[in-house]
Formats: C-alpha cells, sequence, structure tokens
C-alpha cells in the first residue's frame, strides 16, 4: 500500500493544528533563526504503518466531513426558533459546540493513530482539544 501523499499530509497537519510550512522564524539568543517546529507529526507521518494506513485516511476523511459540517451549518447560528422566528442574541449555537466537540474527538483519534499530539499552540481552539492550554507538565 502506499504511503501518505502530499495532500493527506496538509490535512493531518491542518486538522492537528500544525503549519504547512517548512520552517518558522523566531529568536534565539536575540537573533533570528529558522527552526523546524513540527519534526515529530512530520515523522509519524513518514513511518505509519501500511496496516494503520486505511484507519488514518478514515479518520482524516471524518475530520474533513465534521469540519464541512460545521462550515455548511453556519447560518443557523443567528436563528434558535423557527416558527415564530427568534434570533440568537448571544451569539452561542448549541449545535456548533456539539460539532466541534465531536470534530476534535475525531482530531484525537487522528493523532493518537500515529502517536503524537495535537499543536498545543494552536489558534483555533476555545478549550476543547484536550491540551489544557499549553504543554506544561507537573513536577513531583
Amino acid at each position: 500500500m502506499a504511503a501518505l501523499n502530499k495532500e493527506e499530509k496538509v490535512r493531518i497537519r491542518h486538522h492537528a493544528g500544525y503549519l504547512n510550512v517548512t520552517a518558522v522564524q523566531t529568536f534565539v539568543l536575540g537573533t533570528p533563526a529558522s527552526v523546524e517546529t513540527q519534526f515529530i507529526i512530520e515523522g509519524a507521518m513518514n513511518k505509519i504503518l501500511d496496516e494503520a494506513l486505511p484507519l488514518v485516511r478514515e479518520l482524516i476523511q471524518r475530520c474533513d466531513s465534521t469540519e464541512q459540517q460545521m462550515f455548511e451549518q453556519q447560518e443557523n447560528i443567528q436563528v434558535t426558533k423557527l416558527g415564530e422566528l427568534v434570533v440568537n442574541s448571544t451569539g452561542v449555537d448549541r449545535g456548533q459546540m456539539q460539532l466541534r466537540q465531536v470534530y476534535f474527538s475525531w482530531v484525537r483519534k487522528l493523532v493518537n493513530a500515529m502517536g503524537v499530539g495535537q499543536n498545543p499552540y494552536r489558534q483555533d481552539t476555545l478549550g476543547d482539544t484536550g491540551n489544557n492550554g499549553g504543554i506544561n507538565v507537573g513536577v513531583a
């Protein structure tokens, strides 16, 4: 079976919250430097077992489908009741919140299949990734 293609790797990076760039500019000791920020996920994507490829591809598809569903239901955010039209004044849509939970559940399954975590610095979350806002680990 063939390894993941480039487009599949782009989708995995997207869902896991990693960048789709080769290197990032940062400062090291006050000097601009280029660093590789996602060597863990890149290595994992290149070492997926042939037997696991169908599972990983299925999980990519489930993430894609749920994300598409979230996009298609954006118009529902503004209305809470249709009988006598009631506008959602809070801006909170429970359906979107539930879809986000389902989406991040599939994302966690995808990164678990590769033995990596989501990018703890991803910017599209509201505390629903299971990262607890960082990569700190308690010390005994």
